[in-house]
């Protein structure tokens, strides 16, 4: 099952999975669980951001005005990317309907 990443799409952190900055990297996990996920810096940023108000567009202008990127960098399928990761490992909350249940 592919997690809908539309631009529209505000995506929302699961109730319980935690975040634990170690130096310049992050932990990610959720209760119960025995698995573990480093976040680099910008991946930790899109987290933050996945707070049910920001929509995926949204996200991705933040990226930009916060992160240097090269050119050519496809900056919404990079954000795309992390986001579907995030619903692939179980942490963020489930989309319902066509508009997500979250807008």
């Amino acid at each position: 099952v592919q997690y809908n990443t539309e631009n529209t799409r505000k995506p929302l952190r699961k109730p319980g999975v935690q975040l634990h900055t170690v130096g310049d990297e992050a932990i990610l996990y959720g209760e119960g669980e025995q698995k573990l996920h480093v976040l680099n810096t910008t991946a930790k940023f899109i987290w933050e951001l996945c707070d049910g108000t920001h929509a995926v567009e949204d996200i991705e202008g933040a990226v930009r005005a916060n992160f240097s990127v090269s050119a050519g960098c496809d900056v919404m399928k990079d954000v795309r990317d992390t986001i579907e990761t995030f619903a692939k490992k179980g942490a963020l909350e489930e989309q319902k309907g066509p508009s997500g249940g979250n807008s």
